[in-house]
């Protein structure tokens, strides 16, 4: 029988001449919270057409219905819907936001970087703060003192919607955002110092990224714990991920079901919940640092055929797309380009579509990549 209720809240999060967009924040709130357990904060479908994260959430919840759990778990679907309503045709633009061009996880605010009195926090302000939740009120205010200082001219869309996500996450211990590829296999950023941990949600695949601000909402959540605990010289505890679920514009029940069971085996293990695992098949597990991540952009353009799917290995001198330039039809053999790779290695994502321009991003890939050791 459950220990929870479920406390729904909506916040008006952007608006257009004839609309307005909000969120629904869904709280998990136990009868009586463990403060030695962490405070979990998940989110979902930032990129408008990546909905996978959605179908886990919804499964999640599922699990938990007659679980008891030990801590706060915040749940938001849809955390950008003004992205998934911005249709072309069939095809879900919302990657990147339409009036700017920018990249929507890549626009968090980065309080380090700041100027004084506009949200920035000195390396006195973190000594100051004693222990956890002393730093984690620091935070919010320098969110507000952000927000007051920009408060007459305005704060950008941009970051208007992301400062936002990041002050409802300023309260977790552990925050999970989900994503997608364009059509991609499942895997997962995390900080190096998490390499260990992060395989315990049971990913095929772990890149593993330096602790460092870049833009994305796991780096905007784990970073200033990175600054927090070289100012106390302490071991950093807190846990934040970029967790990619399959391919985009694609809802799968199925997938999603084995989705959540990972994310709630890791919830047990983190003692979030109060039960057994739940037994799944256990994946062979391969870990990238981001130096070895590596793209492929297209040599021309033209039609690419992709040779090898997500997750799929491929040996150095293998061919593993193929380029075909139909406006040649009159000399056959100049027709398909091949593109060879230099290198073993394990497709990641490629591009959904196979219509691509010149120097486009066509496949990522893991090259110089090592198994779990038992």
């Amino acid at each position: 029988m459950s220990n929870w209720k479920l406390e729904k809240s909506t916040i008006a999060i952007d608006e257009t001449n004839h609309a307005q967009y909000q969120i629904h924040i869904y709280d998990l709130i136990p009868d009586k919270i463990d403060e030695n357990v962490p405070t979990i904060y998940i989110q979902a479908n930032v990129h408008g057409a990546e909905l996978q994260g959605n179908m886990a959430i919804f499964k999640l919840l599922n699990l938990l219905e007659d679980e008891e759990i030990h801590a706060r778990i915040r749940m938001i679907p849809n955390a950008n819907p003004y992205a998934t309503s911005v249709k072309m045709g069939t095809y879900t633009y919302g990657r990147f936001n339409p009036i700017t061009g920018d990249n929507w996880n890549r626009m968090y605010l980065n309080l380090f970087a700041q100027k004084e009195g506009q949200g920035f926090i000195s390396e006195e302000e973190i000594k100051a703060c004693e222990n956890k939740q002393a730093y984690k009120e620091l935070l919010k205010n320098k969110f507000s003192e952000y927000r007051s200082y920009h408060k007459a001219y305005g704060i950008d869309e941009n970051k208007q919607l992301f400062i936002t996500l990041q002050e409802l996450a300023s309260d977790a211990d552990i925050v999970l955002d989900l994503h997608t590829a364009g059509v991609g296999c499942r895997y997962i950023y995390g900080p190096d110092y998490l390499k260990e941990k992060m395989a315990d949600f049971n990913f095929p695949f772990h890149l593993v990224i330096p602790p460092e601000f870049g833009g994305a909402m796991d780096e905007a959540c784990f970073f200033p714990w990175v600054k927090f605990h070289e100012v106390h010289q302490s071991q950093n505890a807190f846990e934040s991920y970029t967790l990619e679920l399959g391919s985009e514009e694609v809802i799968d029940s199925k997938a999603g079901q084995i989705d959540a069971i990972n994310i709630y085996n890791y919830l047990v293990k983190r003692g979030v919940i109060a039960s057994d695992q739940i037994n799944t098949k256990e994946n062979t597990q391969y870990f990238c640092e981001l130096k070895n991540y590596k793209g492929f952009f297209s040599p021309s353009a033209g039609f690419i055929e992709y040779h090898k799917a997500p997750g799929e290995k491929f040996k150095k001198g293998e061919k593993i797309m193929s380029v075909y330039h139909f406006d040649k039809l009159e000399s056959l053999e100049e027709v398909i380009s091949p593109i060879i790779a230099p290198c073993d290695g394990i497709v990641i994502n490629h591009a959904p579509s196979s219509n691509v321009k010149r120097g486009m991003s066509i496949l990522e890939a893991f090259t110089n990549f090592t198994l779990k050791e038992s």
